[in-house]
């Protein structure tokens, strides 16, 4: 690579920067919209930065897109994995933990959409399933990452809780009296 070219490639990022930042800043002022346009703008100028994937993905969450949003979770994930954190702001496990929380968030809210759920029953375990492995990768990276601890507890993710022994096995429609003391 010659100088200039790194030069300008340096110079290009600075710039993504900062409008990742002030995408950041639009996000948390409620301005969800320009901060999505920002986001998809430095998406289309450098694909491979994995945390504009994930405030994406954050932001379709929110505004109940969870196709999508599962899509750029995994985007951002990916390039995660493959060694690409973009920012040092915060340690790698934690990027990682919350990369892992939102893919199983979004994973877990498409699980309770109605074409999932009432559609192939192997596609929804499998999703539910992938949800609770996200949620358990995430709660180990990141202890104190509540969050996943939680959704793991309500996914029945060894070692988050999950069940108690006696009510392991039990539906919602049990019979009440299944569940009185002996």
């Amino acid at each position: 690579m010659e100088p200039g070219q790194e030069d300008a490639e340096a110079d290009q990022l600075q710039a993504l920067g900062e409008r990742f930042l002030t995408a950041l800043r639009r996000k948390d002022a409620g301005e969800l919209d320009d901060a999505e346009d920002l986001l998809r703008s430095i998406l289309r100028a450098e694909p491979r930065l994995p945390e504009p994937h994930l405030e994406l993905a954050r932001i379709l969450l929110d505004t109940d897109r969870t196709k999508e949003a599962e899509q750029h979770a995994r985007e951002g994930l990916s390039h995660l994995e493959a060694g690409g954190q973009w920012t040092d702001e915060l340690p790698e496990n934690v990027v990682m933990a919350l990369a892992h929380a939102l893919l199983a968030e979004a994973l877990r809210r498409r699980a309770d959409e109605d074409d999932v759920l009432f559609g192939d029953p192997e596609a929804f375990h499998a999703m539910v399933r992938s949800a609770r492995e996200h949620f358990e990768v995430a709660a180990g990276l990141d202890p104190r990452d509540e969050y996943s601890s939680y959704h793991a507890f309500f996914l029945g993710v060894e070692g988050h809780g999950g069940a108690p022994p006696e009510l392991a096995g039990l539906s919602l429609s049990a019979d009440p009296d299944d569940l009185k003391q002996s």
